[in-house]
């Protein structure tokens, strides 16, 4: 109880203090608790900044402070893979800013959904937004504030560009997305510090380990001063990988443990996720099984959460979609309805008009109308003779169509979504499921399943795992470096979530192991 109080009565504290240097709406206290809530305090008590995000909404007066507020809470709760909640945050705030013609918190919202909806793998959704968010700079009056955001677009689009693996390319937008931050005279270090870890990133992924190792020293040099917080994780966690990768172990793990002493302290899950994969390299590396186990298990609990998540997310906004486009539907109907009610009330009085004013004419419309009338029903005696004829034939077909799940039209164009998704790379995203695959191709699970089953002669899972084992396989043959590639390296790049997975599914498919494969590929060559 007594417990419970104090933690009343801290809450109650952080309020008065919020609302004490907010007075008056001050820009500099406003982002001195801003800060201090992104950087340190959702590290280490998330709870906390998620309340003090709200407080600072509550206390806003202005649509600038509570737009910004909002997208405090939003980020917060992306970082923890509430999706949902974040989205829902970031649209109240995107009402707030449109209502007060704020351009620049308009492309800064557009940007944070782009980022959401890539994460997803909502690829259309996301590149709209991007979209919206560079259309929307264009209105703004100052350079330096259009060149600001130019540099987080930029940033975006490496993102964007490293999801599907174009490494070379996302490099090219890190430059131009600094070049950007530098014209507009944005020195704050975290901004260096992000771009440098992406260009550590880029390079790992490269393998140019020399690169990789000097971004990531110039990312960690600049937040050296700095608490920790998520960035340093990625920092400290894209550096161990690094010298897993060129044998120095000691060094990797150093890097390892300062990695994990922050991901337990914080709450952001694809820190989380990041690290645990990491892990398994390093013991798997140092064969230490009994860790291994242990953080695997960890790995595949964050993995599914974060697939939970996403999957939930993929449902209701298909639920959401359906509804409007049934609402959308049930509009038309009344619409069309209120159509022809009021063309018989004008059809109605024009009849009225002709008939008070000749009769004459309007006798010899019901004469005409009579015979019209008995021509129709000598046409539909007809017909009903026909219809009797072949009713046999009609039952039987309506038997099959009732039969069928959907039509050949149906079938044929889910099918060209299915060989499109095959042609890209995005099966080899580890969060891939059945309901995404689904949006992907704008239909529901069950008929997509009927269709892998039934043309694809498998399960989703055996189908995805066949198209990841394929395209590991030809990378192989086709590119030497990939040979080169240890296994978890290759499951990575596959999509698996874990190597035993990707040995498992490699063993079915080639009926053997991914190590046997390319020794094999060896003597050949020999």
């Amino acid at each position: 109880m007594l417990r419970k109080n104090l933690l009343k009565l801290s809450s109650f504290t952080i309020v008065l203090i919020i609302c004490c240097k907010l007075q008056g709406q001050n820009l500099e206290n406003y982002n001195k608790i801003y800060n201090k809530t992104y950087l340190e305090t959702s590290q280490n008590d998330f709870s906390k900044a998620l309340f003090i995000a709200d407080s600072l909404f509550q206390t806003s007066k202005t649509p600038k402070f509570q737009t910004k507020s909002l997208m405090l809470s939003a980020t917060l709760h992306q970082q923890s893979g509430n999706i949902k909640k974040a989205v829902d945050y970031a649209q109240k705030a995107e009402k707030i800013a449109v209502d007060s013609d704020d351009f620049l918190w308009q492309s800064k919202i557009y940007g944070f959904l782009s980022s959401q909806y890539r994460n997803l793998g909502l690829y259309i959704q996301s590149k709209n937004y991007i979209d919206k968010s560079e259309s929307i700079i264009k209105k703004l009056d100052s350079k330096l504030y259009a060149d600001n955001m130019m540099g987080f677009i930029m940033q975006e689009k490496a993102y964007y560009e490293i999801q599907f693996k174009n490494y070379k390319k996302a490099l090219s937008y890190i430059q131009k997305s600094q070049n950007y931050f530098n014209s507009a005279g944005n020195k704050e270090i975290f901004i260096t510090a992000n771009n440098k870890q992406l260009e550590g990133l880029c390079y790992l992924k490269l393998r140019n380990f020399t690169k990789a190792l000097n971004s990531y020293k110039d990312a960690e040099t600049a937040l050296e001063d700095m608490p920790d917080n998520f960035l340093k994780g990625l920092i400290f966690n894209g550096t161990a990988q690094v010298y897993i990768e060129t044998k120095n172990l000691n060094l990797a793990k150093k890097y390892l443990d300062k990695a994990e002493s922050i991901s337990d302290q914080s709450n952001y899950i694809n820190l989380k996720n990041e690290i645990y994969t990491t892990s398994q390299q390093y013991y798997m590396a140092t064969q230490n099984i009994k860790k291994l186990t242990e953080v695997t298990k960890k790995h595949d609990s964050t993995s599914q959460k974060i697939s939970d998540s996403t999957t939930s997310f993929i449902n209701t906004e298909y639920v959401d979609l359906k509804n409007k486009l049934e609402e959308k539907k049930s509009l038309g109907k009344n619409l069309i309805i209120i159509f022809f009610i009021v063309l018989a009330v004008i059809i109605l009085i024009i009849i009225g008009i002709f008939y008070r004013n000749h009769k004459l004419v309007l006798n010899n419309l019901n004469n005409d109308l009579r015979e019209v009338k008995k021509n129709y029903s000598e046409l539909q005696n007809n017909k009903k003779t026909e219809s009797n004829l072949t009713k046999s034939e009609k039952d039987s077909e309506g038997e099959t169509e009732q039969q069928s799940i959907m039509t050949e039209a149906t079938e044929q164009k889910l099918l060209a979504k299915l060989e499109k998704f095959e042609n890209s790379v995005l099966f080899t995203k580890n969060t891939v499921s059945l309901p995404y695959l689904a949006a992907y191709c704008g239909t529901n699970t069950k008929y997509l399943s009927y269709i892998i089953n039934n043309f694809k002669h498998k399960d989703f899972n055996n189908y995805i795992n066949e198209l990841r084992i394929n395209y590991i396989i030809e990378k192989i043959k086709t590119e030497s470096k990939y040979q080169k590639y240890k296994i978890s390296s290759l499951a990575e790049e596959a999509g698996f979530s874990s190597q035993s997975k990707f040995t498992v599914a490699f063993k079915k498919i080639t009926n053997m192991s991914p190590s046997h494969f390319l020794q094999t590929l060896k003597d050949r060559e020999i």
